[in-house]
Formats: C-alpha cells, sequence, structure tokens
C-alpha cells in the first residue's frame, strides 16, 4: 500500500461559468497567464488575500465585497511526477478529502468525474488515467449556486426548473425579520456544503470555494480493511467488544487468502487483547464478526464525572505471505451510552447515560469555528476543546449549521471527555426529500461520515438535524400544508436506518428538539428554549436570569443570550473609522438579536446605555451576558434528579464564534474570554451550590456530579451589602456521589423586614479544612439598584498567587487580561468577609496585578 500527497505547487485562475467540462479544460490548457499561487488544503478567498487581490472578508465591511468570486468558475491546476512503482498497484485512486463545492475533475486531459458534496471525502479511480513521468490534474470548482433549483409550490412532485444563479449570479438572501433573523438563501437546500455560508444571524454570507482539506493519491493490492467497528457491551460485570471488520479483495474473480489481525493496547501501553483471523477472501467484501473479552477494563467517562482512559487499536490485513496489505490505528474509550426516558409525573426524562451513570449534561453548541472554514488550524480546534474543559463542559453539541469537524477535534474531545451530540448537516429549512438523488447523496454522505467517526468515545448520539421538524410545524401553523413534506422521509427513514446499522450501539435522535406531540415540548424529549426567554417580544423577559426558574423542560440543548467581545477583539474586525456605533461595519457585525436587547439590559442592570463611551458599553454588555449565563445553567441544573421536575442537560448557543462580532458566543472568533466564560465556568463546576427561587422561597441545593461521595459543609443565609450583618447558618453535609441535595428554603421578606437594596441572600460551599469552594449568591434587586459602597478589595500574596477579600460586597471583580487566561478566575463578585484564592496561571508578575469592581 501507498500513499502520495498531494498538497504543494498547485496554482488557480478564474474563467466564466460558461467555461466547463472538456471544453473548459482546452482553454484552460492554453492559458498562460492569470494562474496564482494556491495553498491546499486551502480556500480561494484566502489564496485571492495572499495575492494582495483581496481584502480579509472577516474585517469592516468588506464580506458582501468578496462575494464576486461566486460568479466565476475556479480551475485549479497540479503537476505531479509519478513513479512506475505506483502503476503496479491493482487500485489506484485519487482521493479528495473535502471538495468545496461542485467540482469537476480531469486528470491528464480526461474527466475523472464529478462531485458536489463538501462535508466528506470523495474517491475517485484513476487507475486507467495516470501515467508514469509527468501527470496532470486539474480541478474545476464553483460555489455550486447553479445547482440550486427554483422553488415550487409545496408538495409538487415535479421537476425543478434552474434559477438565475446557474448563470453564476449571486443568490440574493433573505431579508431581515424573517422567522429567526436568519440572512439565508432558501436555495441552500439542495447543496451539500456548510449551511451556514448562505448567511446566518451570526455571520454574513460568504460561500466557500476550494479543495478544503487535502489530496493525495493511494495505491492498493491484494486486499484491503474496507471497513471496521468495534463498540462496548457490558455484561455481567464483564466489557467486552463487539467487532464487526469487513476485508475486500480488489480482484474481480479470484479469491485470495487473507489474515486479519488486530491488537488491543491498554491506556498504559500493554497488549490486552490480540485476535486473528484467517479469511478465505472472496472478491469484494468478506463480513467478519466476533465479540472480543478485554480484562481489566478500564471505562471512559465524561469530564467532571470520571476518568478519560484511551485503548490503542491496530489492526492489519496480511495476504498469503504476511505481508501487510492495508493498516489501520485508531484510539477508542470503552463506554457504553443509552438516552433514559423512563416516565415522570409529568411527561418523561431526557437523560444521557453512560456506562449506566445518569449524566447531567453542561454544555455549549458549536457551529463553525471560522467563515472561511479552510482557516481553522489544528492548533485552534486544541485550544478550543482545552478552553471546553477547563470550562466544566462535558458536552459540546455540534449544530447542523455547521460541518463534520476534522479527526483532531473529536481526538481531543476524547481525551478530554467531552461528549458529542452530533446533528448531520441539515438545519433549518424544508429540504427535497421527494428527490430521490438528494436523498441518495444525504444517504451516501452520512454513510461515509459514520465510518469515519464511529470509533470516537466522545460521540454521544447522532441527531439528524437541527430544528428542521419545528422549524415545519411553526411554518404549517394554520395546517395549510401537507405533513409528508419537509425531509421527513430522510429523517424518519432513510438515516435512523443508516445510524442503526452502521452505528447500532450508539443513539439516534430524530431531530433537535424533539418529543412529545410538540416537537419542542418542555415536559418530553429535549428543548430549544428560545420562545420563553431571548426571542420573546417582551424585551423585559429577555434581560433577566430569573425567567429560567419557569423552565421545566427535561433538556435544554438550545437557549443563549448576547454579549459584546472584548474591545481587543473589536479593534481586530473593525477599523478606526469603524469604531462607532451605527457604522455599516459596526451594525454587519453586531448580532441581529442585540439591537434591542442588550442597551435595555443595561439599563436595567447597571447604567443608561446612551450616555456611555465604547468601553463602558462594551463591559456592561458583557456582564449583562455573563450574568444570565450563569445563573441561567444555574436554574437548570437546580432541578437535577428533582423528583417534581427533572432536567438532566444545558447547552448554551454558543460557544464560540466564526467572525468578531457583537453575538451569543462566550469564547470569541480570536478565541479570547468574555466574562460570561468565568461566570458559565463557575457554573458549571462537577459539585455546586446553588440558590433560586421557588414561590416565596429561597431554596438552596448542591449538585454534585462526580461519582464520588464529598463531605464539606454549607453555611447559608442574608449578608449585608455593607458587611454591617450577616444571619447565617451552618451545616455540615455528607453528599452521595452523583445526587442532589436540598439544604434549606428561607422566607423571603418584605421590604420592611429587610431592605432589598442593602441585603443579599448567599450559600458558601467549603471544604472539610473551612476553605471556600464555592459560592452562590441571590440578589434581591438588579445591581443598578443596590445601595453599593465604593469596593474596597483587599489583596494578599500567597504561594502561585493571591488571597482577596472586602469588608463589603463587590461585584464583578476583575483584572484587565485582555481576554486570555491569567488567573484561575475573574470577573467574581465578592461577599463581604468571605476571601477568595487566586492562582497566577501565565504572563504576570504579582505586582502587575490590579483589581477592579465595576460598580
Amino acid at each position: 500500500m501507498r500513499t502520495i500527497q498531494l498538497e504543494e505547487g498547485w496554482q488557480v485562475r478564474h474563467e466564466p461559468f460558461s467555461c466547463k467540462g472538456i471544453e473548459g479544460l482546452q482553454t484552460i490548457n492554453q492559458a498562460i497567464d492569470g494562474w496564482l499561487p494556491a495553498e491546499e488544503p486551502g480556500e480561494i478567498h484566502l489564496d485571492l488575500m495572499r495575492a494582495g487581490m483581496m481584502p480579509d472578508p472577516s474585517v469592516s465591511d468588506n464580506m458582501p465585497k468578496c462575494r464576486w468570486v461566486e460568479t466565476r468558475s475556479w480551475w485549479y491546476r497540479l503537476f505531479f511526477e509519478l513513479d512506475d512503482r505506483f502503476k503496479t498497484f491493482e487500485r489506484q485512486e485519487i482521493v479528495f478529502d473535502g471538495l468545496d463545492l461542485y467540482a469537476q475533475i480531469f486528470l491528464n486531459g480526461k474527466m475523472v468525474g464529478e462531485c458536489a458534496d463538501a462535508f466528506v471525502p470523495q474517491r475517485f479511480d484513476v487507475k486507467s488515467f495516470l501515467q508514469v513521468g509527468k501527470n496532470e490534474l486539474v480541478v474545476r470548482l464553483t460555489a455550486g449556486n447553479e445547482l440550486a433549483l427554483d422553488e415550487t409550490p409545496a408538495g409538487q412532485n415535479q421537476p425543478f426548473r434552474p434559477n438565475s444563479a446557474a448563470n453564476g449570479e449571486i443568490p440574493n438572501p433573505m431579508k431581515e425579520g424573517d422567522l429567526y433573523g436568519h440572512r439565508m438563501w432558501p436555495g441552500r437546500k439542495w447543496l451539500r456544503k456548510p449551511q451556514f455560508t448562505y448567511g446566518w444571524d451570526w455571520v454574513d454570507a460568504l460561500p466557500n470555494i476550494g479543495i478544503w482539506r487535502g489530496v493525495h493519491l493511494e495505491g492498493r493490492t491484494y486486499a484491503v480493511l474496507h471497513d471496521i467497528r468495534l463498540d462496548t457491551l457490558r455484561q455481567d460485570g464483564k466489557v467486552s467488544l463487539e467487532m464487526e471488520a469487513v476485508v475486500e479483495n480488489i480482484h474481480p474473480w479470484s479469491e485470495r487468502p487473507c489474515r486479519l489481525e488486530i491488537e488491543i493496547y491498554s491506556p498504559q501501553g500493554k497488549l490486552v487483547c490480540q485476535r486473528q483471523y484467517a479469511v478465505a477472501a472472496l472478491p469484494g467484501k468478506n463480513y467478519l464478526k466476533d465479540i472480543i473479552e478485554v480484562p481489566d477494563a478500564q471505562l471512559w467517562y465524561p469530564n467532571g464525572v470520571g476518568e478519560q482512559p484511551l485503548y490503542q487499536v491496530k489492526v492489519r490485513v496480511m495476504d498469503r505471505k504476511g505481508t501487510t496489505t492495508d493498516a489501520r490505528e485508531m484510539t477508542i474509550g470503552l463506554r457504553t451510552i443509552e438516552i433514559d426516558r423512563s416516565p415522570l409525573k409529568e411527561g418523561s426524562r431526557f437523560c444521557i447515560r453512560v456506562n449506566g451513570q445518569d449524566v447531567f449534561c453542561r454544555g455549549v453548541n458549536i457551529g463553525p469555528h471560522d467563515a472561511i472554514l479552510a482557516r481553522i488550524t489544528d492548533e485552534k480546534y486544541e485550544r478550543l476543546v482545552a478552553e471546553a474543559k477547563n470550562a466544566h463542559v462535558n458536552m459540546i453539541r455540534i449544530n447542523g449549521c455547521s460541518i463534520y469537524e476534522r479527526d483532531v477535534f473529536y481526538q481531543a474531545c476524547d481525551r478530554a471527555g467531552i461528549m458529542i451530540w452530533h446533528d448531520l448537516p441539515l438545519t433549518d429549512i424544508t429540504y427535497p426529500d421527494y428527490d430521490r438523488a438528494f436523498c441518495w447523496a444525504v444517504q451516501t454522505e452520512t454513510e461515509t461520515a459514520i465510518r469515519l467517526l464511529r470509533h470516537h468515545p466522545c460521540i454521544a448520539l447522532w441527531c439528524s438535524n437541527n430544528e428542521n421538524i419545528w422549524f415545519f410545524t411553526m411554518i404549517n401553523q394554520d395546517q395549510s400544508l401537507p405533513l409528508d413534506i419537509g425531509g421527513h422521509i430522510l429523517y424518519n427513514q432513510i438515516l435512523p436506518e443508516v445510524c442503526h446499522h452502521l452505528d447500532p450501539r450508539r443513539p439516534y435522535w430524530v431531530s433537535s428538539p424533539a418529543g412529545g406531540e410538540d416537537p419542542n415540548s418542555e415536559f418530553e424529549g429535549n428543548c430549544h428554549w428560545w420562545h420563553p426567554f431571548f426571542m420573546n417580544p417582551d424585551v423585559n423577559r429577555r434581560i433577566r436570569h430569573e425567567v429560567f426558574d419557569e423552565c421545566r423542560a427535561r433538556f435544554v440543548t438550545e437557549y443563549g443570550a448576547i454579549g459584546p467581545c472584548h474591545l481587543d477583539s473589536i479593534q481586530e474586525y473593525l477599523l478606526p473609522e469603524d469604531m462607532k456605533p451605527g457604522t455599516k461595519a459596526w451594525m454587519m457585525h453586531t448580532n441581529t438579536f442585540e439591537k434591542e436587547t442588550v442597551p435595555a439590559a443595561i439599563r436595567l442592570h447597571y447604567a443608561d446605555p446612551e450616555n456611555l463611551s465604547i468601553p463602558e458599553y462594551v463591559q456592561y454588555g458583557q456582564m449583562f451576558q455573563a450574568i444570565i449565563h450563569g445563573h441561567a445553567m444555574e436554574a437548570l441544573r437546580f432541578r437535577k434528579f428533582d423528583p417534581e421536575d427533572d432536567c438532566q442537560g444545558a447547552l448554551i448557543w454558543s460557544y464560540s464564534d466564526c467572525w468578531g462580532e457583537t453575538g451569543w458566543s462566550i469564547l470569541d472568533y480570536y478565541l479570547r474570554r468574555k466574562a460570561s466564560y468565568y461566570w458559565f465556568r463557575r457554573a458549571c463546576q462537577p459539585v455546586k451550590v446553588i440558590v433560586r427561587q421557588r414561590g416565596d422561597r429561597l431554596v438552596t441545593r448542591v449538585i454534585n456530579d462526580t461519582l464520588q461521595p464529598l463531605s464539606c459543609t454549607v453555611e447559608y443565609g442574608w449578608y449585608r451589602l455593607d458587611g454591617m450583618a450577616k444571619e447565617t447558618q451552618i451545616k455540615p453535609i455528607q453528599l452521595s456521589a452523583n445526587s442532589m441535595l436540598e439544604i434549606a428554603a428561607a422566607q423571603l421578606p418584605s421590604g420592611e423586614e429587610r431592605n432589598p437594596r442593602q441585603w443579599l441572600y448567599a450559600a458558601i460551599l467549603r471544604r472539610e479544612d473551612g476553605s471556600v469552594f464555592d459560592q452562590n449568591i441571590w440578589t434581591l434587586l438588579p445591581h443598578r439598584q443596590l445601595e453599593l459602597l465604593p469596593s474596597q478589595i483587599q489583596v494578599v500574596q500567597i504561594e502561585n498567587g493571591f488571597e482577596i477579600s472586602s469588608p463589603v460586597y463587590c461585584h464583578a471583580v476583575h483584572f484587565e487580561d485582555h481576554g486570555r487566561e491569567v488567573l484561575s478566575d475573574n470577573w467574581f463578585d465578592l461577599l463581604p468577609g468571605v476571601p477568595k484564592r487566586l492562582i497566577i496561571a501565565k504572563g504576570v508578575t504579582p505586582g502587575q496585578i490590579n483589581f477592579q469592581s465595576i460598580i
């Protein structure tokens, strides 16, 4: 076997849309001038930027100016040498790991084939096209607009007419103010490319074009390992792997003796299992099944629940002489996973169970990580996962607007113990499931993706789409449309069958949200909790975290709040002349939903927004988002194992951005932490004390998400903001593994009993040695209405950090870290007389630290 990378020496040029096929290739071969260097993996906007022919689309108001590339066809060319040894292989293929989108492939003057799916690798048999010596590979690419078809009346099953995009015109995005404020082109439904690229509320449209995930030649002889599946089984105290392998004899008619060998190494590197299977391989695919017991099995658990031991697996196919003809290595984790939907007093549970243990999913949603996907580096993937683990995240939902990530992302999640709720890349539109070719394309794409990714223990479930079932119910509220349109054949028939056949031990979920008679029910399945909160017509509901105490959802897979990113980031994506609210670039990088909500929130919590400088507006806007994300996560975790109102998951939208903007994320495009990152992280600690209002009482509970019992002490009660008095009780507790324990319920006082401007309620969790483990604060009024004294922050240097305290209550105490990790915590509240310890993470000396509060 042999692999030859084809990633150096590419050139690219553009031609009219009409230049295509063999006739277009002849035109290209005559072109001498106009070729630009191209990097592969890469993307055309990046090539044009490097050539000085285009500004960065993500900066200022450049993005619409960069969409002219969609009106052209782009021709990539590579010359490469091939020795005579490669031509001896029985199978010779060219593999494109990612082509976005509509591609025609030519080799040595002949068309090899065409394809139109950006999500998964594409393979072409090139044995009859390759030649010893010099070869010419040419790829014609377009954004794929010409493949989109016009709309017809709902349910009309007849061919559509090609629309104007077939001539290379730029599709007109929908106007703002549609159902979600998305700026999307409806024709995207036909294109198997990342759906966000035609615009969303959090990014402008920029359809990518390019060989965005590399290309190589593969030579194979005798037999190949076509497929292998290894799934964990737990039974009677034993842990085994259910193995299913497919060995393909690539000779067209002759049987061949083969041997399949599997070696499994423990996390400590010890060989613990070895199996060999003799295969009298008939031509084509040959199937093998076995159950392999793993001795002294070490189970994989999510972050904050347990450890993440990973086993190394080596698989190879050998010919009759013992020569390896194909091989594969992978890491796996031993774990079982299921969804518990057992009935409750009202509705049913929705709980992810790992190795038989209930897991409360503390997590985030991600869309794409860059508007130009080829720009995402391995280092960025590693940083994103590391920051998620640091924030105590144990689940990431890959939203259907995005992609199948590169393997480096899933590997990092395996190591970090971060489960993946994996939407398939279908989202927020009615898909043409009456079109057989479209359904076949989605089915083939899904089969390819599952085979590539299913060995990762991090992937918890496959979900067919984002919001499509819910979307259809909303556009069909008057029941004027037939029920059998919109993609239901894909979600209800094709995709569950694919997932069950190829990945039978991993759950399949029909959509997000789904469950119950109403797809977005709060009592069944999972819920997107938007309309009761941030998309509610009443702006006063959008700016108060107390609204989350009304939530009854069993598992919330989307909710969120908007806030500005760091001022340093704003200065990166805007030019100096853009740095004024209301400029074209400022508004382009401001989320659709920010315009009314964030100013109203600042007015409620902090100050009159019209009187603020930009730095002040950014700081207060960040703190509004922080308050929401901290308290909302606490409100949902508060209901863990509640016998009347169980909740088992909370995933915020969103974790990160694909360009700089005032938007949903807690970690911005430049990987700077917002204030909300810290509030969210504290709310996600595996062991957490939480105070929430229930009726006329303030109830204190302690949550333990770990599998270890804990002995600690809880102090709870009333604190005067000026530090002159407190009325608290202390209670030692024994906290069981994976549990919720209610500690106390305090009656809300009247204003005459206790001035709400001068008092707050808090609970403090202490270790057995008396040190503060966690705290939770409930203010009776927004911070703007509290009688706050000037901050009196006291700092004592300790080993590796500081102990910080104040005799009065201080809100949003912070050190200006420019969005980078400098201290172990930031943007926190100080209770009067309750010290907080901080560790210096990196980059500063104690003398450089200066703490401030924002009120």
